[in-house]
């Protein structure tokens, strides 16, 4: 060599360099050094790795590329490097192709991913990833698609029925859109018209919603609809809702089942709160098989009684409960079905837990106590179940399965100031004992 483009040759005594400022293509091979009798050789590698310009690449990493819901999605990346280059985009870790709404296309110089008509499955994180013979460039992008909500989830529950007032409930949309609810539209349609009159709206922290435009005895549905900065979600629509008569009697309690044989069960009820402008003249008793949605009458007059031992069932088979006052305006709202149970022979079960308390409570906790129930036939107490339900519901849920040696525990999770129910029962190898029950309050003294 005499002379080259972008290299230099110094000599410094008995030093010789060959210095290249700028390595391309065209400075790799084999190069030999001569002088006198010594020989020495080197060569030279030119790697050109994918290259992206650092100040587009810092704007589409750092922050999400953001569209709305139906619009048309291009991401362009142009990028440098020894050809061929070979590009592929990925979402969620796999590779895209085309289809009826993607394609990505590829030049010499640039990869393109685009997207038509783009919605909420198209948001996540993606990947494009250019490839040489010199290296691998690997870029992380955010796709962020922004929409209406979805609806509210249902169902709509009915938390209160009256003559002058029905409230309604629901929860919040699973998906807000990528743009949080605003509020809630809530909708009445009554039965048998086309027209919705819209009542109100709440927050987006409230959802329920109480209306007085309700007339006795007339029936309606609900509809719901969740709203953000794009719009509003389509509707979350009830079931047919009967607003509860003046002088009819409300629903009672769900009845307890007393006792079971071969092929009766014996349960009892409660009179209901809400007896309506006429004194109770009998309770109306229905009973279906578990699982089924027909409910079949048990006697064919009122059951004065406030207790009732059904006969004529299959043995083996779970049946449910439910009662309804009756009174000079006719028959009230049902109960909830009781607790199903077989009609089977009675098997002996542990006697009910004793002196059950509430030995200390903070802000968010409550903890009982009890002592073991009188164990009588040698059924002996394999151990204990723990359920609690808040006063404004009927559904227990459980909280623990303990051993047979705890007579203590303790329930954590609870709001502040919340006020609920806690019931205790031992458990046997053949069925469990009555309950023992309590109402307490998270933040309260000990009792």
């Amino acid at each position: 060599l005499t002379s080259m483009d972008g290299v230099v040759f110094e000599k410094k005594g008995l030093v010789h360099k060959l210095i290249i400022n700028k390595a391309e293509d065209i400075h790799a091979g084999k190069y030999r050094f001569e002088g006198g009798d010594v020989k020495t050789e080197a060569s030279i590698f030119v790697e050109d790795p994918p290259q992206v310009d650092k100040v587009l690449l810092k704007n589409l990493t750092s922050v999400p590329t953001v569209a709305k819901a139906g619009e048309s999605v291009k991401l362009r990346i142009p990028f440098e490097g020894r050809g061929p280059i070979r590009a592929a985009w990925l979402k969620d870790r796999m590779e895209l192709g085309n289809d009826t709404r993607i394609r990505v296309d590829k030049t010499d110089t640039c990869t393109t991913l685009s997207i038509s008509s783009c919605d909420r499955r198209d948001c996540g994180d993606y990947k494009v990833r250019l490839k040489n013979d010199s290296g691998v460039l690997e870029i992380n992008l955010k796709l962020m698609v922004i929409d209406k909500p979805q609806p509210p989830a249902g169902p709509i529950t009915i938390v209160e029925r009256s003559a002058n007032n029905i409230t309604i409930q629901w929860k919040p949309p699973k998906d807000d859109g990528g743009k949080p609810v605003q509020r809630y539209l809530v909708e009445r349609q009554q039965v048998g018209r086309n027209d919705w009159e819209t009542l109100g709206e709440t927050p987006r922290s409230c959802t329920s919603f109480t209306t007085s435009k309700v007339e006795e005895e007339m029936s309606y549905y609900f509809r719901v609809r969740a709203m953000n900065a794009e719009g509003a979600s389509d509707a979350l629509e009830s079931e047919e809702v009967k607003a509860a008569g003046k002088a009819s009697p409300g629903a009672p309690d769900p009845p307890r089942i007393i006792s079971t044989s071969r092929d009766t069960i014996t349960i009892s009820w409660k009179a209901p709160c809400k007896t309506g402008a006429s004194q109770i003249l009998g309770y109306v008793v229905q009973k279906r098989k578990k699982g089924t949605m027909t409910w079949l009458p048990v006697t064919n007059v009122p059951v004065k009684d406030k207790k009732l031992k059904v006969p004529s069932l299959k043995k083996g088979v779970q049946y449910e409960f439910r009662v309804a006052a009756v009174n000079a305006a006719g028959t009230g709202q049902p109960s909830d079905p009781s607790e199903p149970a077989f009609a089977q022979d009675p098997t002996k079960s542990p006697g009910q837990v004793q002196d059950l308390k509430v030995s200390s409570s903070d802000s968010t906790s409550v903890t009982l106590t009890w002592n073991k129930p009188e164990v009588q036939d040698g059924n002996d107490v394999k151990g204990y179940e723990v359920e609690m339900r808040p006063c404004n519901s009927l559904s227990w849920t459980k909280c623990f399965t303990l051993p047979a040696e705890s007579t203590s525990c303790r329930v954590q999770g609870l709001q502040p100031r919340e006020k609920l129910f806690l019931r205790v029962r031992a458990l046997s190898d053949s069925s469990p004992g009555e309950p023992s029950e309590l109402e307490a309050c998270a933040g309260a003294a000990a009792a």
